[in-house]
């Protein structure tokens, strides 16, 4: 019997190539014109924006007229309220629209955490910048100021005080965050050493498989060009607090299945939680656990989210510790990697579906060599001045 999946997507292909090699699955694809070329084996319906639900409805229905849909997928960030919409609308079993606002929406999330009792800093929220030193007053500065939905640290700022925030304002500094046009969050800034993720795979709602990560740079601190990091050593105390607090989000966003990117800072108090997502986390993170593990997040993903069982633990895991790194895509620079001692794999831009990046994986016998291997691929990108 076929199953039959709506997925909205953007140009993430290793989802759709998950859906595709099963011969029991239908994809139907709620996405962008832009990315038209990418689904033109599949039914498909088009929005300008996930963000605009009247016209999500709109798609939803248009794409149910060719039948019952079992299972709906949000493989981006952008699109996870919009799948709950979707479910509601339609009928599909799944998180519905207060669970996927829980996933998404910074603020909602916060508080179901903090109503929990979990980790995280001080939040509010703020209709517009105008807002925001008011919001700042309940936190308390030094903040962080972001859209309520974003993804990655586009619009991300740090500000210390509400002179620095007048002054910045009316210099325009923050007109991308205006142009959003988005209710804004406003944090409490985190004083941290080091920054954390944990990626899990999630069905029943219990933890079937998750590991903690730390990046050698936080994301906020380095350029994207240079996203790194390594697995951690799960015996390491910090990392088996990660991993408790991992499977205490879970429960408290009530989550029955899905494939996790959790955000940690370690500071001098324990771990705090930055923010979740669910879904597979980008920068060669699931490629990372593929060398490690041997499993691939997006399959992962897509298993639980249709409803498989996940993948069986791997017996005997790669025992070094595993890391990667992005690069920018300068000529020659991917046969130099090559060739350094540990190095496992560089893929090229088409096969990181990146056209300027390299991505550089590689194993080491701890994390201290770890970040040392960091470095020195570093320096080979962007040489001393």
């Amino acid at each position: 019997m076929t199953r039959q999946v709506l997925l909205l997507n953007s140009d993430k292909p290793e989802v759709l190539r998950a859906l595709t090699r099963r011969p029991d699955v239908t994809v139907r694809v709620m996405t962008r014109k832009v990315y038209a070329d990418l689904y033109r084996d599949h039914e498909t319906a088009y929005v300008d924006s996930f963000a605009d639900l009247t016209q999500v409805e709109q798609a939803a229905y248009e794409l149910a007229a060719h039948g019952p849909v079992d299972h709906v997928i949000a493989a981006t960030e952008k699109s996870v309220v919009a799948a709950g919409l979707v479910r509601a609308l339609l009928g599909v079993p799944g998180p519905g629209v207060d669970q996927s606002l829980w996933a998404a929406h910074k603020r909602a999330m916060k508080d179901r955490l903090r109503a929990a009792g979990l980790p995280v800093t001080d939040h509010a929220q703020a209709a517009t910048l105008f807002d925001v030193p008011g919001a700042a007053e309940r936190t308390g500065w030094p903040i962080m100021i972001k859209p309520v939905f974003g993804a990655a640290s586009k619009c991300t700022y740090r500000v210390d005080s509400e002179e620095e925030f007048t002054e910045r304002h009316g210099s325009g500094d923050f007109a991308d965050l205006a142009a959003g046009r988005l209710p804004i969050q406003v944090e409490r800034l985190v004083r941290f050493t080091h920054e954390y993720h944990c990626d899990g795979v999630v069905h029943e709602g219990k933890v079937a498989h998750a590991a903690v990560s730390r990046y050698y740079l936080p994301p906020l601190r380095i350029t994207p060009n240079l996203n790194s990091g390594y697995i951690a050593d799960r015996k390491d105390p910090f990392s088996r607090q990660v991993l408790e607090l991992h499977a205490q989000v879970v429960s408290a966003l009530s989550l029955p299945a899905g494939v996790t990117h959790l955000e940690v800072f370690r500071t001098g108090t324990g771990p705090v939680i930055g923010e979740v997502a669910v879904r597979p986390g980008g920068m060669g993170i699931s490629r990372m656990w593929w060398h490690a593990f041997g499993l691939d997040l997006w399959e992962e993903f897509v298993r639980v989210s249709t409803g498989e069982p996940p993948s069986p633990a791997p017996l005997t895991p790669r025992p070094a510790t595993v890391g990667r790194t992005r690069l920018p895509a300068l000529p020659g620079l991917r046969e130099q990697v090559l060739t350094r001692p540990g190095v496992l794999e560089v893929r090229t831009p088409e096969e990181c579906a990146s056209p300027a990046h390299l991505e550089a994986y590689f194993e080491a016998q701890d994390e201290e060599s770890a970040e040392r291997v960091i470095a020195e691929l570093h320096s080979l990108a962007v040489p001393p001045a």
